[in-house]
């Protein structure tokens, strides 16, 4: 099994995961708003943008 990390909301700071590493692209949907996709290799967030509702 991959190794598994956390990473931060960059809109409100709250922790998300667990998120194991595996092929493929991996996202958050945070319940603040924010949907960021994360760097695997770097385990930090890649890029992120505001949900419009």
């Amino acid at each position: 099994m991959g190794e598994i990390f956390y990473v931060n909301c960059p809109g409100c700071e709250e922790q998300k995961g667990p998120i194991t590493t595996h092929p493929g692209t991996v996202g958050i949907h945070c319940s603040c708003g924010i949907t960021a996709t994360v760097d695997i290799d770097a385990q930090e967030i890649d890029e992120w943008w505001t949900r419009e509702n």
